[in-house]
């Protein structure tokens, strides 16, 4: 390891800036001969380290042992590395040539890290004298995990397979695994993630993939577990002659079909063995329907990356079944908003760089934005300890929402990837440059988290792209971690779980809001500047986040595709109320008006879905059925805002519904535009809002969903942003989300695009992406 930006004459000085044990606050670190000039009474004690340098190993358990000679008048009080303390000791003789008068001592404890660390002994001699001593040693683990055993690889296809295997175990912690393809470069998991899908394989061809654990020190598994596995030849090209065939997507799948006219009168679809629809010949079958016509059905929405079967009866007039064909298909998989890799990487090295004493780790996308303060030590790549953490190591880990009274390097740091009013940090376009003037950039777009080993009470900042600290802090229940955000100001820096508490402890607030509709904040503000973030103790930060990163997409997306779009006060103040609305609906609250939680999803809806893609009625549809702008009518519809998802439509099929229920369920019967149903040539489909695949579906919210006729060309549209919204946003299965419609949004003919909004800032999941070659 070396000194960054430091000249060698002043690496000790570097080294001596770190936090001593609480028990020994206010003394000066040792110095090279391993000794601190504030020692006190240290006669009556001593602990055999002789400088600085000394290595110390942890053992099977990963422990260390530590021993030292005590005078026989006196009394062991305690020994402590950073937090961890023991008054557990084994008092013996003498060792060989230390006088009669002393006696002894040992123990054993884990250390908070590996790498360097300061003990602090304690002794008592008589009511009136003390001895305390501080040292300086460092910590190595030279013992390797076990050998990863129980690789297996299976689902495998023609392209892809999944490699899994069972946990490996080690004596002082493991970062996670490294899995090699073909012998190919080494990718990361995280410890809690023990399978791995290979991705790109050549069909019909043998292929090797071998696994090792890396534990917290870097070691390795002494022997790869590693195994062989045949990949499937290409599936054969569909049969031309086959009854069914197939066009599928994501979120959906085209069926096609030939009729008989003479004989078809109705079909009926079957879905995994359910009942999904009933139709006529002549409402699929355009005049004149011959045997040589093609039957078109859209099955829709359907979950990504899920194996379906499809079964169509033909029944005649008479209601007898004159035929049934049936077919099997998977839809395609949607691509999340990140790599998994980057996110198994991110997490299972910000683990390994607390366990090993590092201060903050950088993911690999900002390593060249973010400035590494001078004197800093790389420990691994991204992984960095710095000359003065003193302040920060003082409150780590936080044992509750704490206030920063102190400044280091890493407070400095966070100062300088902060904005200047405190404000979150949202997500920019990708690629986004000069020429579009985002709204909010506090220049890097880190957001940084602190990220803390549970086993090893140890800690190190995390700075990366909002999208991936939110996608770390999804994992880090999993992974005995523990995920604290920050808040900073001008003044001061928080730390802590609660966002309202660090709010209450920086800015304590009197002033009473309803909601961000009466907000001293405008959309014409520079919230580079903005500084009321935190009023009324913060419980309007994550209203405010959202309200901002709407503001931020839909002025760099007008921007980038010169959309005819701009806000008008009045559009704000409809953003802003329903903003309101929404997150008193996500988070079910009793009134009409509540702040958001933190960590929920947003979608809203444009005139074009995330691909550009015409569904300028369906994007109408949810305006006017919300309101029109601001407030639904009637006020029960303020639930709409906030459906929670419901994989397949379960929550409705579990009440006996059918996916066309608007075309075939009489109860709906009255006062249904979808009726009669539209044939084939009129070009119009049903849609309703809420959507099918929600807990709000058809009247399940207490009132029956809203219907109207759009072209049947927005039906692919719309499919494609229902599946790529949960897919990318990651909106599991019953967590409410919000739906979020701009009126002059959709009116603009805008893109589609989601969000998601964490304690300290939001990530652009869904991105609206032009296809290439394409204009907007």
């Amino acid at each position: 390891m070396g000194l960054v930006n430091l000249p060698p004459s002043k690496a000790e000085a570097a080294e001596q800036k770190r936090l001593a044990p609480a028990a020994c606050e206010g003394m000066a670190a040792p110095g090279e001969d391993g000794k601190s000039a504030d020692d006190e009474n240290h006669a009556s004690i001593r602990l055999d380290m002789t400088s600085p340098h000394s290595e110390v190993a942890v053992d099977e358990q990963g422990k260390i042992d530590l021993k030292g000679v005590l005078h026989k008048h006196a009394e062991m009080e305690d020994v402590s590395l950073g937090k961890v303390v023991t008054t557990d000791f084994t008092l013996g003789p003498p060792p060989d040539g230390v006088a009669a008068w002393a006696s002894s001592w040992a123990t054993r404890l884990r250390p908070p890290q590996l790498g360097e660390n300061l003990a602090c002994v304690r002794a008592k001699r008589d009511p009136k004298r003390s001895a305390r001593l501080l040292r300086s040693f460092t910590v190595v683990d030279r013992i390797a995990p076990s050998d990863v055993n129980g690789l297996s690889v299976g689902d495998i296809t023609s392209a892809t397979a999944r490699a899994s295997w069972s946990a490996a175990t080690d004596n002082y912690g493991l970062a996670g695994y490294e899995v090699r393809i073909d012998g190919g470069a080494p990718i990361r998991t995280n410890v809690g993630t023990r399978s791995y899908t290979m991705t790109g394989l050549s069909p019909n061809a043998d292929h090797t993939v071998s696994v090792v654990a890396v534990d917290l020190a870097g070691n390795k598994s002494a022997v790869p577990a590693k195994t062989t596995f045949h990949t499937k030849e290409l599936p054969p090209e569909p049969d031309p002659k086959a009854e069914l065939k197939f066009d599928v997507e994501a979120g959906g799948a085209d069926a096609k079909w030939q009729p008989d006219p003479k004989e078809d009168s109705t079909y009926r679809v079957f879905l995994d063995g359910q009942l999904y629809d009933e139709f006529s010949l002549k409402d699929y079958c355009a005049d004149p329907c011959t045997a040589d016509s093609v039957i078109k059905y859209t099955i829709e929405p359907l979950e990504s990356s899920t194996p379906y079967s499809l079964r169509i009866d033909a029944m005649r007039e008479d209601g007898s079944k004159r035929r049934d064909f049936s077919g099997d298909f998977t839809t395609k998989d949607v691509a999340p908003a990140i790599p998994e890799e980057v996110t198994q990487q991110v997490t299972s090295e910000a683990s390994q760089c607390a366990a090993q004493g590092g201060d903050f780790y950088v993911a690999e996308s900002m390593r060249s934005v973010v400035k590494v303060p001078g004197g800093s030590t790389e420990v691994f790549p991204g992984c960095y300890a710095v000359a003065n953490a003193s302040c920060i190591h003082k409150y780590m880990p936080p044992e509750k929402n704490q206030k920063l009274d102190c400044s280091d390097d890493v407070t400095r740091l966070l100062h300088d990837l902060a904005s200047p009013g405190g404000g979150p940090v949202l997500s920019s376009l990708s690629g986004a440059t000069g020429g579009v003037q985002p709204l909010l950039d506090p220049g890097t777009l880190v957001e940084p988290v602190v990220w803390c080993e549970e086993n090893t009470p140890t800690c190190a900042l995390l700075l990366a792209p909002p999208v991936v600290v939110g996608e770390a802090a999804a994992a880090a229940s999993v992974l005995a971690t523990a995920v604290f955000w920050v808040v900073v100001i001008a003044a001061a820096i928080a730390i802590g779980t609660t966002l309202g508490a660090l709010w209450a402890i920086l800015t304590p607030s009197p002033i009473a809001i309803g909601g961000i509709l009466e907000y001293p904040i405008h959309y014409t503000d520079d919230l580079n500047t903005f500084d009321k973030w935190g009023l009324e103790n913060g419980q309007w930060y994550h209203s405010l986040t959202a309200y901002a990163q709407v503001l931020k997409t839909t002025k760099e997306l007008a921007s980038k595709y010169n959309l005819p779009f701009a806000w008008t006060s009045s559009d704000d103040a409809d953003l802003r109320a329903n903003i309101d609305q929404a997150c008193a609906a996500q988070k079910q609250a009793s009134t009409s008006i509540a702040p958001c939680d933190e960590n929920f999803a947003v979608y809203v809806p444009g005139g074009r879905n995330y691909r550009f893609e015409p569904m300028q009625e369906t994007g109408k549809h949810i305006v006017e059925a919300m309101g029109n702008g601001r407030w639904p009518q009637p006020a029960e519809r303020n639930k709409w805002f906030g459906p929670a998802r419901s994989i397949r439509g379960q929550a409705a099929r579990a009440k006996g519904y059918e996916r066309s229920w608007y075309y075939n369920d009489e109860r709906f019967a009255r006062n249904n535009p979808c009726l009669p149903r539209p044939a084939v040539g009129a070009g119009k489909t049903c849609d309703e809002f809420p959507f099918w695949a929600t807990d709000q579906a058809v009247d399940l919210s207490g009132l029956t969903a809203d219907l109207r006729l759009v072209p049947g060309a927005e039906t692919h549209p719309q499919m494609r942003d229902n599946s790529a919204f949960p897919g990318k946003c990651r909106v599991n299965d019953n967590e409410r989300y919000i739906v979020l419609p701009v009126k002059p949004w959709v009116a603009a003919n805008a893109p589609s695009f989601g969000f998601r909004v964490n304690s300290s800032g939001a990530s652009l999941c869904m991105e609206p992406t032009l296809p290439a070659g394409t204009t907007p």
